[in-house]
């Protein structure tokens, strides 16, 4: 039984050439597997540049956790970049900062706050307060108590 083609049909099938044979089935077959790539690929986005950081839990006292804040409003920036920047400062010489973090060794209770620093920063910190027999959280506080005398 054969049909009758319609009038569509008769120029669709005129048209439209479809492709037969073994290379026809390959192309066919490629472009259905999971990984095939786009044609016109986008150019590479930029990477975000990802800085490490640990995190540290810090208890200030709240009269110097308040400085600090009322500070960094003045200043327009943040608290952390205030104790990151007083930490900075007192690595450059951190002898003189473990000796004045004897002062503050053992001082708990206060307001608990977390902090971010930068993984080499930490890591120095740890080794500062290993050598000098003092804890991180003394020698943060020296470090804020020397940067920022006039608020404390």
């Amino acid at each position: 039984m054969t049909e009758k083609l319609s009038t569509a049909d008769a120029v669709r099938d005129a048209v439209i050439r479809r492709p037969t044979g073994a290379a026809a089935i390959a192309r066919a077959a490629s472009g259905l597997q999971a990984g095939v790539a786009p044609r016109a690929t986008p150019p590479p986005s930029p990477t975000p540049v990802v800085y490490e950081a640990m995190r540290t839990t810090l208890h200030l006292s709240p009269a110097m956790r308040t400085a600090l804040k009322r500070r960094a409003l003045d200043l327009e920036t943040t608290m952390g970049d205030l104790i990151r920047a007083a930490i900075n400062s007192g690595l450059q010489d951190p002898a003189a900062l473990a000796r004045a973090s004897m002062a503050h060794r053992g001082a708990g209770g206060g307001v608990r706050t977390t902090l971010d620093l930068p993984r080499p920063v930490h890591r120095t910190l740890k080794r500062v307060a290993a050598d000098e027999e003092t804890s991180l959280q003394a020698l943060v506080v020296a470090a804020v108590v020397q940067a920022y005398a006039d608020l404390i």
